[in-house]
Order: C-alpha cells, then sequence, then structure tokens
C-alpha cells in the first residue's frame, strides 16, 4: 500500500474553493450534487481517475476487482484520498468560516475572479433546497453579496452565468447535452443544403 498522499491545492484554487465553501454552505448543508460539481471543476488539481466499470450511490465508484495493473490500483488510492482531502476542506469551512471581504480580496486576478463567479453560480444551481427551490434564498444572497465584492459588471456576470448553466447542465445531463448537439448539428446541415437549394 502506498503512502497516504500530500494533497494540496494552488494557492489561489485553494482561496476560489473556501469562497466556493462560504456559498455551498450557506443554507446550513453541503449537498452531495455541489459536492460532486465541485470535485468536477477542480480535476485537474486531483490525481487521474482510473476509468471505472460502474457508478454507485452515495457518490461511490465501482472499480474492476480483477484488474492485476498494480498502477490502476495506485491510482484508484491515490485519487480516494485526493478526493478525501478535498472533501476534509469543503466541510472544515463549515467550522472555521472566513469572512468574503477578506478571501475576495486575496484574488488578485480577472480571471480568478470570473472563475469565482462561475463556479460559485454552478453551486447554488447544483441542486435544489428542501422547500423546492431551484435557487436555495439563502445561497442566492450570499452569491449576489460575492459579485458586488468582486466588482465585476453586468454584462460579464450575465455572459459567465450563461456559460455557467450551460456547462452545469452537460455534466449533470450529458445524454441530454448529447441529444442537443445532434439536434444542432442536423439543424445546421438542413440549413446548409437549403442555402444551397436556394443558390442554385
Amino acid at each position: 500500500m502506498s503512502e497516504k498522499i500530500d494533497f494540496q491545492l494552488p494557492e489561489s484554487h485553494s482561496t476560489i474553493l473556501q469562497i466556493l465553501s462560504a456559498v455551498a454552505w450557506a443554507d446550513g448543508d453541503l449537498s452531495q450534487e455541489e459536492t460532486e460539481v465541485l470535485i468536477e471543476q477542480f480535476k485537474t488539481d486531483l490525481p487521474v481517475d482510473p476509468e471505472p466499470i460502474a457508478y454507485m450511490e452515495d457518490n461511490m465508484t465501482l472499480y474492476d476487482p480483477f484488474s492485476t495493473n498494480p498502477v490502476v490500483y495506485e491510482q484508484i488510492e491515490a485519487r480516494i484520498q485526493a478526493e478525501s482531502a478535498f472533501k476534509d476542506i469543503l466541510n472544515n469551512y463549515k467550522y472555521n468560516p472566513i469572512p468574503l471581504t477578506d478571501l475576495v480580496s486575496r484574488l488578485s486576478s480577472i480571471e480568478d475572479r470570473c472563475l469565482t463567479v462561475k463556479l460559485a453560480y454552478m453551486v447554488i444551481k447544483a441542486s435544489a433546497d428542501d422547500e423546492g427551490n431551484l435557487i436555495c434564498p439563502d445561497e442566492k444572497a450570499v452569491y449576489r453579496q460575492l459579485v458586488e465584492l468582486l466588482e465585476l459588471s453586468n454584462d460579464i456576470v450575465t455572459k459567465i452565468e450563461l456559460e455557467a448553466s450551460q456547462e452545469l447542465d452537460k455534466f449533470q445531463h450529458p445524454f441530454k447535452a448529447l441529444i442537443h448537439n445532434v439536434t444542432s448539428f442536423f439543424g445546421q446541415k438542413v440549413t446548409l443544403e437549403s442555402i444551397k437549394k436556394l443558390a442554385t
């Protein structure tokens, strides 16, 4: 068995993740959907995830138990440990919160500020609350405070939110996204053929 990995995020990503934790915990609960979205968005910071043979409930993954490749087991172990450490960061924020003003002041680039808006918007739209609201009022309030602190223009925020919604939809509903892409492709093909007919 390999030694426990020392998992650390890049400094800017660590700050962004703490900000997202503040948004996610605004309603007093960190949902599985929110956690899954964040793991997906920070996947480049995590060890490679071997291709699973099946996905199970409670965010668990099933791998081939008969694989004789030791590298796969090393990858699985490293990934599990990294995801556990990642979730610890999210959970620890509940008990050691940092004011948004302090966290936002650590973001030095416009790229980091835009990324923060995008990921925060994905978090608040990741799951409905207990009352069925698609965006929890408490999380929305913290998100709006965050947007004000980031001092981005309304046009930029609107564009980022649209991109975030599209990306979240593809992640949560991959089959729906596939059908949309196929429909768009054939719609474009028909349009091109129509133009050719008109030209002849």
